[in-house]
């Protein structure tokens, strides 16, 4: 089955909720360069990403490579094909239906907002109102090579409001068009450049002057014509700062709940390990259970549910965690941590259980040997358990080298998402990089190769967002 779906514009929140369990349940998902990277965030640990280009000039797969994929996976699994607006305005959704009815592939169209309103509507302009425009005209100002198949005469008697989309690059072939058809010259004109994102910028002049005002922002830009500009009122307040948060989708809610408006690419995964390890280990014989993530608590209460047991085997266990947010996820098993050490960070946590003499340790399969060490220091007697692995997501690459170099600030919750971003990076980020703890900072620094711009004062969302509003005043 194959769903075309609409991703609406910038605004991450633009989006159908039927879009948006199309992609939380696809197998594959075919995507556009001008989808928010957002939109990907939830999507299911096996789901393949193919990144389909689609810039003006520069295509990364052509057309016809698509509609093959489209093909050659829908007849047996859940494909999205995510396209940026509405599928079937000027985005070639009919193309594809078309193709798809041919071959005999199921499909499904699940419309998106498009920027031929969308955008308009952020800035304040109506596109229709009573007493100046009963209509509104939607053209691409993107022409195929070999010949002007536009109207401009047609469209230069209309009365109502005219919207140009791909036209940027074309602005003073249509605003010298228009004219010479007869439209006044002096007819109000907007250009919207980034609509309904962070960098959202509209321009206003008249339609002679179009050509300068493109001038003035960069693409992707709509194009307004008409009497309804002058109805203009600001309500959208953008920020014009872009952050990026590369942690797990559970710290990202916590980015939003703290009322941080992020760019969510999570780069790393977590892939359970040693269950058959875990199902043989004597929990109840204990005295400490230490967690170094929350990753790691969710494993372990999954497998704890998987062997059928509950929260009886823990009898008078003592429970630590490395910081505040990992506390919160014990929580939510019923469960309230009895040690915390005051700064997030491994190493603290490590000191603070180094006179343990029966400690479960309970981490990723891939952690680095510093806790240990400092255990082993002090004489600890502990098992290690090793239940999950932190890995590097790298179908995330091409989303986050679409995006890295228009971000003001990219966040480290950990060092495994500044590992990843290292790898996955393609060096173009002149971004400030933030992280949550100084123990976190000590190891990106030490192993990673990127200089942190400041360390969160304290390991949480509200941490992080105290230094990018201090950074901001």
């Amino acid at each position: 089955m194959v769903y075309l779906v609409g991703a609406g514009t910038g605004d991450s929140g633009l989006i159908t909720v039927k879009g948006c369990k199309c992609i939380e349940n696809a197998d594959i998902i075919i995507y556009d360069n001008l989808i928010n990277p957002s939109l990907l965030a939830g999507i299911k640990s096996d789901c393949r990403l193919i990144f389909a280009g689609k810039i003006a000039g520069n295509h990364h797969m052509t057309q016809d490579m698509i509609n093959d994929e489209l093909v050659k996976y829908g007849s047996t699994l859940n494909v999205v094909r995510l396209k940026g607006g509405d599928p079937f305005i000027f985005g070639r959704g009919g193309e594809e239906a078309e193709y798809l009815f041919k071959h005999n592939i199921q499909y499904e169209i699940i419309p998106g907002i498009s920027s031929c309103y969308s955008v308009a509507e952020y800035s304040g302009i109506p596109v229709t109102y009573r007493g100046v425009a009963s209509s509104f005209h939607v053209i691409t100002g993107h022409e195929k090579d070999g010949g002007e198949t536009v109207n401009y005469k047609t469209l230069a008697k209309l009365n109502g409001t005219l919207v140009f989309l791909m036209g940027h690059k074309f602005a003073e072939n249509i605003s010298r068009r228009l004219i010479e058809s007869g439209k006044d010259r002096d007819t109000k004109a907007a250009v919207v450049s980034r609509g309904t994102t962070e960098r959202h910028t509209c321009v206003l002049g008249t339609l002679k002057n179009l050509a300068e005002l493109t001038e003035k922002v960069p693409p992707p830009a709509v194009i307004i014509i008409g009497n309804t500009v002058g109805l203009k009122r600001d309500w959208f307040k953008p920020n014009n700062i872009k952050i990026l948060a590369t942690g797990t989708e559970k710290m990202n809610k916590s980015l939003i709940q703290a009322g941080l408006n992020i760019t969510q690419i999570p780069l790393i995964k977590i892939t359970p390990q040693n269950f058959d390890i875990f199902k043989k280990t004597d929990l109840s014989a204990y005295s400490h259970i230490a967690f170094t993530s929350a990753a790691g608590i969710d494993v372990f209460f999954d497998y704890l549910k998987k062997i059928k047991k509950d929260l009886r085997i823990l009898g008078n266990i003592k429970f630590a965690v490395v910081g505040k947010k990992t506390a919160e996820a014990l929580e939510k098993h019923g469960i309230f941590a009895d040690i915390i050490p005051e700064e997030h960070s491994g190493i603290c946590l490590a000191h603070k259980l180094g006179n343990c003499k029966n400690l479960l340790l309970v981490r990723a399969q891939n952690s680095s040997d510093d806790f240990t060490d400092i255990l082993d220091k002090n004489n600890a007697v502990y098992t290690d358990l090793r239940i999950y692995r932190t890995e590097t997501d790298f179908r995330k690459k091409e989303i986050l080298n679409l995006c890295e170099e228009d971000m003001d600030y990219v966040i480290f919750s950990s060092g495994s998402a500044a590992k990843a971003f290292a790898e996955l990076s393609n060096g173009t980020s002149k971004s400030k990089f933030i992280s949550i703890g100084p123990g976190t900072t000590q190891v990106i620094e030490k192993n990673y190769g990127l200089k942190i711009y400041k360390t969160a004062p304290t390991a949480d969302a509200e941490g992080i967002k105290k230094c990018i509003e201090e950074d901001m005043t």
